[in-house]
């Protein structure tokens, strides 16, 4: 999969960049928001507390790190 970005005008995608591709290829299009709306302080201070509320102390010091091992019983990463 290949994600370019661009801008729509007159009814026509144009790409900031060229693309490879054969004639006729399927593409998706999605439009992202430029609404310019950011997250407020308080839905950060929201996550937060939830983030803080629901912890679980697993008392396994490497889990981030090593966390293919604990789910799927790879070998542990080098460090």
């Amino acid at each position: 999969m290949l994600s370019i970005k661009g801008t729509f005008q007159d009814g026509v995608v144009r790409l900031d960049e060229p693309v490879e591709a054969r004639e006729g290829q399927p593409v998706i299009i999605t439009f992202l928001d430029d609404s310019g709306e950011t997250i407020s302080d308080t839905a950060w201070a929201d996550l937060a507390q939830l983030v803080k509320t629901n912890q679980v102390k697993t008392g396994i010091g490497d889990l981030a790190h090593q966390h293919d091992h604990y789910l799927y019983g790879t070998p542990k990463r080098e460090d």
